[in-house]
Protein backbone atom coordinates (compact mmCIF):
# COMPACT_ATOMS: atom_id res chain seq x y z
CA UNK A 1 0.00 0.00 0.00
CA UNK A 2 1.01 3.64 -0.50
CA UNK A 3 1.37 5.91 2.53
CA UNK A 4 2.20 9.62 2.69
CA UNK A 5 4.11 11.60 5.29
CA UNK A 6 1.82 14.10 7.02
CA UNK A 7 4.60 16.68 7.15
CA UNK A 8 6.56 16.61 3.86
CA UNK A 9 4.09 14.60 1.74
CA UNK A 10 6.76 12.07 0.78
CA UNK A 11 5.25 8.81 -0.50
CA UNK A 12 6.28 5.34 0.66
CA UNK A 13 5.29 1.78 -0.10
CA UNK A 14 4.43 -0.31 2.97
CA UNK A 15 4.02 -4.07 2.90
CA UNK A 16 0.53 -4.86 4.26
CA UNK A 17 1.77 -8.13 5.73
CA UNK A 18 3.87 -6.20 8.26
CA UNK A 19 0.70 -4.99 10.02
CA UNK A 20 0.27 -6.92 13.28
CA UNK A 21 -2.52 -4.65 14.42
CA UNK A 22 -4.98 -2.34 12.76
CA UNK A 23 -2.56 0.55 13.14
CA UNK A 24 1.22 0.88 12.71
CA UNK A 25 3.65 3.67 13.56
CA UNK A 26 5.77 4.80 10.57
CA UNK A 27 8.73 7.22 10.54
CA UNK A 28 9.47 9.38 7.47
CA UNK A 29 13.00 8.87 6.17
CA UNK A 30 13.01 12.38 4.73
CA UNK A 31 11.99 14.69 7.57
CA UNK A 32 11.91 12.22 10.49
CA UNK A 33 8.23 12.82 11.29
CA UNK A 34 6.42 9.88 12.87
CA UNK A 35 2.84 9.19 11.82
CA UNK A 36 0.24 6.47 12.21
CA UNK A 37 -0.84 4.25 9.31
CA UNK A 38 -4.04 2.22 9.44
CA UNK A 39 -4.20 -1.30 8.06
CA UNK A 40 -6.29 -1.49 4.86
CA UNK A 41 -9.53 -3.49 5.11
CA UNK A 42 -11.92 -4.92 2.61
CA UNK A 43 -14.93 -5.11 4.89
CA UNK A 44 -16.16 -1.57 4.51
CA UNK A 45 -19.14 -2.10 6.81
CA UNK A 46 -16.83 -2.61 9.80
CA UNK A 47 -14.10 -0.10 8.90
CA UNK A 48 -13.44 2.86 11.20
CA UNK A 49 -12.04 6.05 9.64
CA UNK A 50 -9.71 8.32 11.47
CA UNK A 51 -9.80 12.01 10.76
CA UNK A 52 -6.10 12.24 11.64
CA UNK A 53 -5.04 10.00 8.76
CA UNK A 54 -4.98 11.99 5.52
CA UNK A 55 -4.71 10.39 2.12
CA UNK A 56 -2.12 12.03 -0.12
CA UNK A 57 -1.10 11.18 -3.67
CA UNK A 58 2.08 9.25 -4.28
CA UNK A 59 4.87 11.12 -6.08
CA UNK A 60 4.64 10.62 -9.85
CA UNK A 61 6.62 7.66 -11.07
CA UNK A 62 7.96 7.44 -14.52
CA UNK A 63 6.79 4.35 -16.30
CA UNK A 64 9.43 2.84 -18.50
CA UNK A 65 7.67 2.39 -21.85
CA UNK A 66 10.06 1.23 -24.49
CA UNK A 67 7.85 1.71 -27.50
CA UNK A 68 4.69 3.49 -26.54
CA UNK A 69 1.62 4.78 -28.30
CA UNK A 70 3.20 7.99 -29.55
CA UNK A 71 6.17 6.42 -31.41
CA UNK A 72 3.99 3.57 -32.64
CA UNK A 73 1.40 5.95 -34.03
CA UNK A 74 4.13 8.08 -35.63
CA UNK A 75 5.82 5.08 -37.26
CA UNK A 76 2.49 3.65 -38.43
CA UNK A 77 1.47 6.94 -40.04
CA UNK A 78 4.88 7.25 -41.71
CA UNK A 79 4.61 3.75 -43.13
CA UNK A 80 1.05 4.27 -44.36
CA UNK A 81 1.95 7.61 -45.96
CA UNK A 82 5.45 7.01 -47.29
CA UNK A 83 5.14 3.49 -48.70
CA UNK A 84 2.70 4.47 -51.49
CA UNK A 85 4.54 7.76 -52.03
CA UNK A 86 7.85 5.91 -52.21
CA UNK A 87 6.44 3.39 -54.67
CA UNK A 88 5.07 6.23 -56.78
CA UNK A 89 8.39 8.05 -56.87
CA UNK A 90 10.24 4.79 -57.53
CA UNK A 91 8.03 3.96 -60.50
CA UNK A 92 8.28 7.52 -61.84
CA UNK A 93 12.06 7.48 -61.38
CA UNK A 94 12.37 4.20 -63.29
CA UNK A 95 9.88 5.07 -66.03
CA UNK A 96 11.38 8.52 -66.59
CA UNK A 97 14.86 7.05 -66.92
CA UNK A 98 13.62 4.37 -69.30
CA UNK A 99 11.71 6.87 -71.44
CA UNK A 100 14.56 9.38 -71.67
CA UNK A 101 17.02 6.64 -72.64
CA UNK A 102 14.64 5.28 -75.28
CA UNK A 103 13.92 8.76 -76.64
CA UNK A 104 17.63 9.58 -76.84
CA UNK A 105 18.34 6.30 -78.61
CA UNK A 106 15.47 6.73 -81.05
CA UNK A 107 16.41 10.32 -81.85
CA UNK A 108 20.01 9.36 -82.59
CA UNK A 109 18.94 6.41 -84.73
CA UNK A 110 16.47 8.59 -86.65
CA UNK A 111 19.10 11.27 -87.17
CA UNK A 112 21.58 8.65 -88.40
CA UNK A 113 19.03 7.22 -90.84
CA UNK A 114 18.04 10.69 -92.02
CA UNK A 115 21.59 11.77 -92.77
CA UNK A 116 22.46 8.47 -94.42
CA UNK A 117 19.33 8.59 -96.57
CA UNK A 118 20.40 12.06 -97.73
CA UNK A 119 23.85 10.69 -98.61
CA UNK A 120 22.34 7.69 -100.41
CA UNK A 121 20.08 9.96 -102.44
CA UNK A 122 23.05 12.09 -103.42
CA UNK A 123 25.07 9.03 -104.44
CA UNK A 124 22.15 7.48 -106.29
CA UNK A 125 21.48 10.69 -108.20
CA UNK A 126 25.06 10.84 -109.48
CA UNK A 127 25.09 7.15 -110.33
CA UNK A 128 21.88 7.38 -112.35
CA UNK A 129 23.28 10.33 -114.31
CA UNK A 130 26.35 8.33 -115.27
CA UNK A 131 24.37 5.20 -116.10
CA UNK A 132 21.97 7.21 -118.29
CA UNK A 133 24.82 8.99 -120.07
CA UNK A 134 26.69 5.71 -120.68
CA UNK A 135 23.74 4.47 -122.77
CA UNK A 136 23.80 7.49 -125.11
CA UNK A 137 24.88 6.77 -128.68
CA UNK A 138 27.18 9.79 -128.61
CA UNK A 139 29.06 8.23 -125.68
CA UNK A 140 29.18 4.70 -127.08
CA UNK A 141 30.53 5.88 -130.47
CA UNK A 142 34.15 7.03 -130.47
CA UNK A 143 33.38 10.60 -131.53
CA UNK A 144 35.48 12.79 -129.26
CA UNK A 145 33.62 15.98 -130.19
CA UNK A 146 30.21 14.61 -129.25
CA UNK A 147 31.56 12.83 -126.19
CA UNK A 148 33.19 16.04 -124.95
CA UNK A 149 29.92 17.95 -125.40
CA UNK A 150 28.04 15.41 -123.30
CA UNK A 151 30.70 15.42 -120.56
CA UNK A 152 30.72 19.23 -120.39
CA UNK A 153 26.93 19.28 -120.20
CA UNK A 154 26.98 16.84 -117.28
CA UNK A 155 29.61 18.89 -115.47
CA UNK A 156 27.61 22.08 -116.04
CA UNK A 157 24.43 20.57 -114.56
CA UNK A 158 26.25 19.01 -111.61
CA UNK A 159 28.82 21.63 -110.48
CA UNK A 160 30.25 19.44 -107.71
CA UNK A 161 31.62 17.18 -110.50
CA UNK A 162 34.94 18.85 -111.20
CA UNK A 163 35.90 16.20 -113.77
CA UNK A 164 33.91 13.88 -116.04
CA UNK A 165 35.95 11.57 -118.26
CA UNK A 166 35.99 8.46 -120.44
CA UNK A 167 38.59 5.75 -120.69
CA UNK A 168 38.98 3.04 -123.27
CA UNK A 169 38.86 -0.66 -122.49
CA UNK A 170 42.51 -0.51 -121.36
CA UNK A 171 42.05 2.33 -118.89
CA UNK A 172 43.60 5.07 -121.01
CA UNK A 173 41.80 8.38 -120.76
CA UNK A 174 40.34 9.36 -124.15
CA UNK A 175 38.04 12.30 -123.33
CA UNK A 176 37.72 14.63 -120.34
CA UNK A 177 35.55 17.63 -119.51
CA UNK A 178 38.26 19.93 -118.14
CA UNK A 179 40.38 19.97 -121.29
CA UNK A 180 43.55 18.91 -119.48
CA UNK A 181 46.05 16.31 -120.66
CA UNK A 182 44.92 12.71 -120.89
CA UNK A 183 45.89 10.31 -118.08
CA UNK A 184 46.25 6.57 -117.69
CA UNK A 185 43.66 5.33 -115.13
CA UNK A 186 44.27 1.62 -115.59
CA UNK A 187 45.67 1.29 -112.04
CA UNK A 188 42.59 2.77 -110.37
CA UNK A 189 40.48 0.47 -108.23
CA UNK A 190 37.22 1.58 -109.80
CA UNK A 191 38.52 0.77 -113.31
CA UNK A 192 39.64 -2.68 -112.19
CA UNK A 193 36.20 -3.33 -110.67
CA UNK A 194 34.45 -2.40 -113.92
CA UNK A 195 36.82 -4.62 -115.93
CA UNK A 196 36.02 -7.44 -113.53
CA UNK A 197 32.32 -7.13 -114.41
CA UNK A 198 30.88 -4.68 -111.87
CA UNK A 199 28.05 -2.48 -113.09
CA UNK A 200 29.04 0.30 -110.73
CA UNK A 201 32.17 1.15 -108.78
CA UNK A 202 33.55 3.98 -106.68
CA UNK A 203 36.63 5.13 -104.86
CA UNK A 204 37.20 7.80 -102.21
CA UNK A 205 40.42 9.80 -102.47
CA UNK A 206 42.00 13.22 -102.29
CA UNK A 207 41.54 14.67 -105.74
CA UNK A 208 44.78 15.56 -107.53
CA UNK A 209 42.93 18.27 -109.40
CA UNK A 210 40.77 19.72 -106.59
CA UNK A 211 43.11 18.89 -103.65
CA UNK A 212 39.95 18.12 -101.68
CA UNK A 213 38.27 14.95 -100.45
CA UNK A 214 36.68 13.44 -103.50
CA UNK A 215 34.62 10.55 -104.71
CA UNK A 216 35.05 8.93 -108.12
CA UNK A 217 32.08 7.01 -109.53
CA UNK A 218 32.38 4.81 -112.60
CA UNK A 219 30.06 2.82 -114.84
CA UNK A 220 30.87 0.65 -117.87
CA UNK A 221 30.26 1.75 -121.46
CA UNK A 222 28.81 -1.27 -123.18
CA UNK A 223 28.49 -1.65 -126.94
CA UNK A 224 27.17 -4.81 -128.59
CA UNK A 225 27.45 -6.67 -125.29
CA UNK A 226 31.11 -5.81 -124.73
CA UNK A 227 32.73 -3.29 -122.39
CA UNK A 228 34.34 -0.73 -124.67
CA UNK A 229 35.23 1.79 -122.02
CA UNK A 230 34.44 3.42 -118.68
CA UNK A 231 32.50 6.59 -117.96
CA UNK A 232 33.56 8.17 -114.66
CA UNK A 233 33.05 11.37 -112.70
CA UNK A 234 35.23 12.83 -109.95
CA UNK A 235 33.30 14.97 -107.51
CA UNK A 236 33.97 16.74 -104.26
CA UNK A 237 32.23 15.37 -101.20
CA UNK A 238 31.90 18.77 -99.56
CA UNK A 239 28.13 18.65 -99.85
CA UNK A 240 27.85 15.51 -97.75
CA UNK A 241 30.95 16.24 -95.66
CA UNK A 242 29.66 19.59 -94.48
CA UNK A 243 26.19 18.28 -93.66
CA UNK A 244 27.69 15.47 -91.58
CA UNK A 245 30.42 17.57 -89.97
CA UNK A 246 27.93 20.27 -88.98
CA UNK A 247 25.85 17.88 -86.89
CA UNK A 248 26.45 18.76 -83.27
CA UNK A 249 24.68 17.92 -80.06
CA UNK A 250 25.87 19.66 -76.95
CA UNK A 251 29.61 19.92 -76.42
CA UNK A 252 30.57 16.29 -77.03
CA UNK A 253 28.12 15.10 -79.70
CA UNK A 254 29.28 14.93 -83.32
CA UNK A 255 29.01 12.74 -86.42
CA UNK A 256 31.52 11.23 -88.83
CA UNK A 257 31.39 9.16 -92.00
CA UNK A 258 33.86 6.52 -93.16
CA UNK A 259 33.98 4.52 -96.36
CA UNK A 260 33.94 0.75 -96.74
CA UNK A 261 37.63 0.64 -95.75
CA UNK A 262 37.02 2.80 -92.64
CA UNK A 263 38.77 5.80 -94.21
CA UNK A 264 37.29 9.13 -93.14
CA UNK A 265 35.01 10.83 -95.66
CA UNK A 266 33.46 13.39 -93.30
CA UNK A 267 34.57 14.46 -89.83
CA UNK A 268 34.52 17.65 -87.72
CA UNK A 269 38.32 17.50 -87.67
CA UNK A 270 39.34 18.48 -91.20
CA UNK A 271 42.78 16.97 -90.72
CA UNK A 272 41.21 13.51 -90.50
CA UNK A 273 39.48 14.10 -93.83
CA UNK A 274 42.52 15.46 -95.67
CA UNK A 275 44.77 12.60 -94.59
CA UNK A 276 42.00 10.03 -95.11
CA UNK A 277 42.57 8.79 -91.60
CA UNK A 278 41.73 5.16 -91.04
CA UNK A 279 39.45 4.68 -88.03
CA UNK A 280 39.34 0.89 -88.13
CA UNK A 281 40.51 0.76 -84.51
CA UNK A 282 37.77 3.08 -83.28
CA UNK A 283 35.82 1.26 -80.49
CA UNK A 284 32.47 2.04 -82.11
CA UNK A 285 33.28 -0.33 -84.98
CA UNK A 286 33.53 -3.21 -82.52
CA UNK A 287 29.82 -2.55 -81.90
CA UNK A 288 28.91 -2.27 -85.57
CA UNK A 289 30.79 -5.37 -86.71
CA UNK A 290 28.32 -7.63 -88.47
CA UNK A 291 25.45 -5.18 -88.10
CA UNK A 292 23.95 -2.86 -90.70
CA UNK A 293 22.70 -0.48 -88.02
CA UNK A 294 22.39 -0.25 -84.29
CA UNK A 295 22.99 1.56 -81.03
CA UNK A 296 25.54 0.89 -78.35
CA UNK A 297 27.94 2.14 -75.70
CA UNK A 298 31.72 2.33 -75.62
CA UNK A 299 34.47 4.13 -73.75
CA UNK A 300 36.20 6.93 -75.62
CA UNK A 301 39.88 7.83 -75.51
CA UNK A 302 39.36 10.04 -72.44
CA UNK A 303 37.80 7.15 -70.53
CA UNK A 304 34.29 8.63 -70.70
CA UNK A 305 31.30 6.32 -71.31
CA UNK A 306 29.90 7.24 -74.72
CA UNK A 307 26.76 6.28 -76.63
CA UNK A 308 26.64 5.97 -80.40
CA UNK A 309 24.26 5.11 -83.22
CA UNK A 310 25.58 3.77 -86.53
CA UNK A 311 24.29 2.68 -89.91
CA UNK A 312 25.80 1.41 -93.15
CA UNK A 313 24.57 2.18 -96.65
CA UNK A 314 24.68 0.11 -99.82
CA UNK A 315 28.26 1.28 -100.54
CA UNK A 316 29.48 -0.02 -97.21
CA UNK A 317 29.95 3.48 -95.80
CA UNK A 318 29.34 3.80 -92.08
CA UNK A 319 27.77 6.90 -90.53
CA UNK A 320 28.28 7.30 -86.78
CA UNK A 321 26.64 9.72 -84.36
CA UNK A 322 28.19 9.73 -80.91
CA UNK A 323 27.97 11.68 -77.65
CA UNK A 324 29.29 11.25 -74.14
CA UNK A 325 26.74 9.46 -71.98
CA UNK A 326 27.01 12.01 -69.18
CA UNK A 327 25.94 14.85 -71.46
CA UNK A 328 23.42 12.83 -73.48
CA UNK A 329 21.52 11.91 -70.31
CA UNK A 330 21.99 15.26 -68.57
CA UNK A 331 18.25 15.94 -68.68
CA UNK A 332 17.60 12.54 -67.09
CA UNK A 333 20.11 13.29 -64.33
CA UNK A 334 18.44 16.63 -63.60
CA UNK A 335 14.95 15.10 -63.62
CA UNK A 336 16.02 12.35 -61.26
CA UNK A 337 17.67 14.93 -58.99
CA UNK A 338 14.40 16.92 -58.89
CA UNK A 339 12.47 13.74 -58.10
CA UNK A 340 14.85 12.92 -55.26
CA UNK A 341 14.65 16.43 -53.78
CA UNK A 342 10.85 16.41 -54.03
CA UNK A 343 10.73 12.99 -52.39
CA UNK A 344 12.94 14.15 -49.50
CA UNK A 345 10.76 17.23 -49.03
CA UNK A 346 7.71 14.96 -49.04
CA UNK A 347 9.31 12.79 -46.35
CA UNK A 348 9.94 15.83 -44.15
CA UNK A 349 6.37 17.13 -44.62
CA UNK A 350 4.79 13.72 -44.01
CA UNK A 351 7.01 13.10 -40.97
CA UNK A 352 6.02 16.48 -39.50
CA UNK A 353 2.31 15.83 -40.08
CA UNK A 354 2.67 12.33 -38.63
CA UNK A 355 4.44 13.67 -35.53
CA UNK A 356 1.82 16.36 -34.91
CA UNK A 357 -1.06 13.92 -35.51
CA UNK A 358 0.44 11.24 -33.27
CA UNK A 359 1.03 13.84 -30.59
CA UNK A 360 -2.60 14.93 -30.83
CA UNK A 361 -3.74 11.31 -30.42
CA UNK A 362 -1.39 10.27 -27.61
CA UNK A 363 -1.48 13.47 -25.50
CA UNK A 364 -5.07 13.08 -24.18
CA UNK A 365 -4.49 9.36 -23.57
CA UNK A 366 -1.38 10.10 -21.51
CA UNK A 367 -3.27 12.85 -19.66
CA UNK A 368 -6.14 10.46 -18.83
CA UNK A 369 -3.63 7.81 -17.75
CA UNK A 370 -1.97 10.28 -15.37
CA UNK A 371 -5.36 11.41 -14.03
CA UNK A 372 -6.58 7.87 -13.32
CA UNK A 373 -3.27 7.02 -11.64
CA UNK A 374 -3.61 10.03 -9.32
CA UNK A 375 -7.27 9.14 -8.60
CA UNK A 376 -6.22 5.59 -7.72
CA UNK A 377 -3.97 7.13 -5.02
CA UNK A 378 -6.81 9.18 -3.61
CA UNK A 379 -6.43 12.50 -5.40
CA UNK A 380 -10.00 13.11 -6.50
CA UNK A 381 -9.49 16.77 -7.30
CA UNK A 382 -7.46 16.19 -10.49
CA UNK A 383 -8.76 17.96 -13.57
CA UNK A 384 -8.39 16.92 -17.22
CA UNK A 385 -8.22 19.58 -19.96
CA UNK A 386 -9.52 17.46 -22.82
CA UNK A 387 -11.88 19.05 -25.32
CA UNK A 388 -12.81 16.57 -27.98
CA UNK A 389 -15.98 15.29 -29.64
CA UNK A 390 -14.37 11.98 -30.61
CA UNK A 391 -14.27 8.66 -28.74
CA UNK A 392 -11.37 10.05 -26.68
CA UNK A 393 -13.60 12.91 -25.53
CA UNK A 394 -16.32 10.42 -24.58
CA UNK A 395 -13.77 8.41 -22.57
CA UNK A 396 -12.59 11.57 -20.79
CA UNK A 397 -16.21 12.40 -19.87
CA UNK A 398 -16.72 8.87 -18.51
CA UNK A 399 -13.59 9.16 -16.36
CA UNK A 400 -14.84 12.53 -15.13
CA UNK A 401 -18.21 11.02 -14.14
CA UNK A 402 -16.38 8.17 -12.40
CA UNK A 403 -14.27 10.74 -10.53
CA UNK A 404 -17.41 12.56 -9.34
CA UNK A 405 -19.02 9.30 -8.22
CA UNK A 406 -15.93 8.31 -6.24
CA UNK A 407 -15.81 11.71 -4.55
CA UNK A 408 -19.47 11.43 -3.46
CA UNK A 409 -18.89 7.88 -2.26
CA UNK A 410 -15.90 8.96 -0.16
CA UNK A 411 -17.89 11.77 1.45
CA UNK A 412 -20.76 9.44 2.34
CA UNK A 413 -18.32 6.96 3.87
CA UNK A 414 -16.73 9.71 5.95
CA UNK A 415 -20.12 10.93 7.21
CA UNK A 416 -21.09 7.44 8.21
Amino acid sequence: MIVTCTNCNAGYTVDEQKFTQNRMRVKCRGCGTAFIVEKPVTDYERVEYSEEISVKPEQKRKNSIRFGLFPRTTVLMLIISLVPVGLFFGVMYYETGKRVRNDTQNLMLEATSGYLNHIDEWVDKNRRVLQTASRLISIQQPDRFEQTAVLETIQGQYPWMYLVFITDANGMNTVRSDGKSLTDYSDRAYFKDIKAGSSFSWQTLIGKTSKKPALVMAVPIVSHGEITGVLAAAMTTETISQSVAKWRKGKTGFAFLVDEKNKVIAHPMKGFVLEEKNLADHPVFALSAGHASGFGKFTNGAGEPTIASFKKNSLGWNLVLRQEKREAYDMLTRLQRYFLIFFLVTIVVVATIAWVSAKAVSRPILEMTDATTRMSMGDLDVRMNIRSTTEIGMLAESIGRMQTSLAYAMKRLKRN
